[in-house]
């Protein structure tokens, strides 16, 4: 636990001289910004303002994952090429010590901007009582279903570098669209990419009491996402402490 601690301190010593906590709070304000400004013009009502902006949100995360993961493996390469963290006596430390980061602060950056969304929502026009759900629950929903892509866009962002771990990140958030309508049926609770948007969407019907929630594959779905996010964070932890150095050219 010293040893991880340590490397904790390390790591957001080293982050706070990048742009890495900068864009996470770009992105929450953004993203908040930019929903209250639809929010002002759309001739829609309150719960499907709401729900939009959730939907944005999950089709923005993978992409956001890429960037910030991107910046993580970045600031390593720049710092002597991986060579600090593959010298590491406990280099599954380490991992898990950037994994907590960028997972923390991710978190972080989607309860922000759901609370700069629902605290200003009154100000364009919003007349709905807003529940804490929407500020805890929904968010965190939607930042757990996510967890998976962490580990392996943190994975592609070491190994392949820019192009290839943002350009996955891009197809992601274009999946994610996808998913969400009627192609993602019967397929999207097998494919990490639909976890965000399903589950939040779930999460805010049953919030709100709009209908009685569609449970098919939800269940499954649930279940297939916390049994694979677990092996694969374990299988990432793995392949760092025996990854080499090696990084394809971007």
């Amino acid at each position: 636990m010293a040893n991880y601690i340590c490397y904790l301190k390390s790591d957001l010593y080293k982050l706070c001289h990048s742009c890495f906590f900068l864009l996470h709070a770009i992105f929450a304000v953004c993203g908040a910004a930019m929903m209250l400004l639809y929010a002002g013009v759309s001739q829609s009502d309150d719960i499907n303002k709401l729900a939009a902006y959730f939907q944005i949100m999950a089709v923005a995360f993978p992409f956001a994952i890429g960037i910030v993961c991107y910046v993580a493996a970045e600031q390593e390469a720049k710092a002597g090429h991986f060579q600090n963290i593959l010298t590491l006596p406990y280099r599954q430390k380490a991992a898990l010590s950037k994994l907590t980061i960028l997972l923390v602060t991710g978190l972080l950056a989607t309860v922000l901007s759901s609370v700069l969304f629902g605290a200003l929502f009154p100000l364009v026009g919003g007349t709905t009582e807003i529940p804490s759900r929407f500020y805890t629950a929904i968010p965190l929903v939607l930042w757990s279903s996510n967890i998976l892509l962490y580990g392996i866009h943190f994975v592609l962002a070491i190994r392949f570098g820019k192009n290839f771990g943002i350009g996955i990140g891009v197809f992601g958030s274009l999946l994610v669209a996808l998913l969400q309508t009627g192609l993602g049926t019967g397929i999207w609770f097998v494919i990490p990419y639909g976890w965000g948007i399903r589950f939040s969407s779930y999460v805010l019907e049953t919030t709100f009491g709009l209908m009685p929630p569609d449970r098919i594959g939800m269940d499954f779905g649930i279940i297939f996402c916390i049994l694979s996010t677990c092996a694969i964070m374990g299988i990432v932890v793995l392949w760092f402490s025996r990854y080499s150095g090696n990084r394809s050219a971007d």
